[in-house]
């Protein structure tokens, strides 16, 4: 295992890791304790924190990872930045509570290695921590994400959201990157990348997720909350007004609970 503090001068890591934070010091040393168990890949870990009143930093660069702080700039734009500063042919793009099985970034290299067309890549996400629904709700969400992927154009769709999404650097460079006024930014993500060239949703590319948020509001409030990601796969619904209104509604309450 190659750590960032472990490269060679003129060695580069072959992926950048991105995690935006703010006040995640009980999440991000789980995350980061997952990244020990990645094998023959060098990789660096770029965390972008908002600020964080508690020991996030501190806990980052204990495991190695280069820290920036960027006050008030909020999730896309953190990506953004962390885009810019990586190293890595490829960007992966995650979350403060997410947690990486064993030896999934040589699979994701392997990936793109037998596939040059390949642009991005993404996977189920299998919450450690949800209730008997939560996990039904999850698995029923994977399969669909992954059906949806195999159609064939124009129908294809690829649904993304930054628990979990792979990119080569120049292709996301081409995107102009994540649209940082938009809270459905990441899901906006999947459908430029799918212009662009191939991607795929990979059932062998998993991660394991919190399910905090739906704890926290409830299933169905969650469920309610999140609902603009319809536009993921419905296309014709962005322009419409009743979804901005939703999304409207939704970033209000994401800026209330002062996520990043």
């Amino acid at each position: 295992m190659k750590w960032s503090r472990e490269l060679q001068a003129e060695e580069e890591p072959r992926i950048s890791i991105i995690v935006p934070t703010l006040n995640e010091e009980n999440s991000i040393g789980l995350l980061l304790d997952s990244l020990k168990h990645q094998s023959s890949v060098s990789f660096e870990t770029l965390i972008v924190d908002g600020g964080s009143k508690d020991r996030t930093p501190e806990i980052a660069q204990k495991h190695n990872a280069r820290v920036v702080v960027l006050p008030e700039h909020g999730e896309f734009v953190s990506r953004n930045v962390g885009a810019k500063m990586s190293k890595g042919r490829y960007l992966l793009f995650t979350c403060a509570d997410i947690m990486f099985p064993k030896d999934i970034l040589p699979k994701i290299i392997d990936r793109f290695e037998k596939n040059p067309q390949l642009v991005a890549l993404s996977g189920p996400g299998y919450p450690f921590d949800a209730p008997l629904l939560g996990k039904v709700e999850y698995a029923v969400y994977n399969l669909f994400r992954y059906v949806v992927a195999k159609l064939p154009r124009p129908l294809k769709r690829f649904s993304t959201s930054t628990n979990f999404l792979v990119v080569r650097k120049g292709q996301f460079a081409r995107t102009g990157g994540f649209t940082v006024d938009d809270i459905n930014a990441d899901g906006l993500m999947g459908k430029e990348l799918l212009d662009i060239g191939d991607v795929a949703f990979c059932l062998d590319t998993y991660i394991h997720l919190s399910a905090r948020r739906m704890k926290n509001m409830g299933f169905i409030n969650f469920n309610k909350h999140y609902l603009y990601a319809i536009e993921n796969f419905f296309f014709f619904t962005s322009n419409k007004s009743f979804l901005k209104a939703w999304k409207a509604r939704a970033a209000k309450k994401h800026r209330a609970m002062r996520e990043v």
